[in-house]
């Protein structure tokens, strides 16, 4: 089996799944209209795998690109960094701060990429599933909820996700401000794009473990207003990243212990079979050397308490980790 890029993803509320290759290196930060995009959080690049050879429903036969894994942080230091940045919040600077973790499981010698992916597309059907494997990256896995922005001839959408809840437990007011502060922000984003948006009212997104708040947003691009600009000013969203968008960045790079790289990137394909989508990474995996390291996140706010967050965390994992 050869190295080569390899991007596989399935649609939400779609059997098929589709296998991308290309002879061509990954283009990096591109503008390009077609291909398969993904970014990294950290350093804002967007690799573009161009002009690929699409394949529906046949799994490639490729060697993946592993990683080693980063060390996990234990539960009293993710309690006292978020902690600390309820104190930072709570001075008035930031207003909320998506702060994250691993979590790595042990990699099993019977694991297969194919099968996990299966299982994800098989208990995720409402997500966006994916595996990416590349040289500059990596080898990734996901399904994600949420999107960042759909294009369907010459009308967009996107939604406002936050709050995480279980069944049988009721929205607390802090993740209804939570979801709102989410919609404010992407509205406060569009107005500058667009005259035509219309918004949802909040409805909840049952994932199959989690349950979260969402909201619809459609709207048209004025004339003259880029996609790509458009998707650069809305990512990260304050669902990832936090309010305001530079002061989070900046001490999520201070404290989080793991770089994010791909985790809360954007990914999806574009002119590609139809689908012009892309999602923001959640729910999302590296297959490393020695283990498989689950990416985790949780919005931090004034009201937040470190002990339920952490608890948040362990709920989010279970969505990978009952395919695994």
């Amino acid at each position: 089996m050869s190295k080569q890029t390899i991007a596989i993803y399935r649609m939400p509320n779609e059997e098929d799944y589709y296998s991308l290759t290309s002879e061509e290196k990954l283009v990096i930060n591109s503008e390009e209209k077609n291909g398969f995009f993904f970014s990294n959080f950290d350093t804002g690049t967007t690799y573009t795998l161009s002009n690929p050879t699409s394949i529906k429903n046949s799994w490639p036969s490729f060697e993946p690109f592993l990683n080693s894994s980063d060390e996990e942080i234990s539960k009293e230091n993710y309690i006292s960094k978020v902690s600390q940045i309820v104190e930072e919040i709570k001075t008035g600077r930031m207003k909320k701060v998506v702060f994250s973790r691993i979590q790595n499981v042990d990699k099993s010698n019977s694991f297969e990429l194919k099968k996990a992916f299966k299982d994800l597309c098989n208990n995720y059907p409402k997500a966006f599933v994916y595996c990416v494997s590349s040289k500059e990256t990596g080898t990734w896995m996901g399904a994600s909820p949420e999107l960042l922005m759909n294009k369907n001839e010459e009308t967009f959408k996107t939604v406002s996700l936050a709050g995480t809840r279980t069944e049988g437990v009721n929205w607390t007011t802090k993740e209804r401000e939570e979801q709102q502060v989410v919609t404010d922000y992407i509205l406060d984003k569009i107005n500058g794009f667009s005259s035509s948006v219309k918004v949802s009212e909040p409805f909840d997104l049952d994932t199959g473990v989690v349950i979260h708040l969402k909201s619809d947003i459609e709207f048209s691009l004025d004339k003259n207003s880029s996609l790509w600009n458009l998707v650069s000013i809305l990512h990260p969203t304050p669902a990832v990243c936090g309010m305001p968008t530079k002061d989070a960045k900046q001490l999520i790079g201070e404290l989080e212990p793991q770089k994010r790289d791909l985790y809360t990137g954007f990914i999806g394909p574009m002119g590609i079979n139809n689908h012009s989508s892309l999602f923001v990474n959640l729910r999302c995996m590296q297959v490393c050397n020695d283990a498989i390291s689950l990416y985790l996140g949780g919005g931090i706010m004034s009201e937040s308490s470190p002990e339920k967050e952490w608890i948040e965390t362990q709920n989010k994992a279970k969505t990978l980790i009952r395919v695994l």
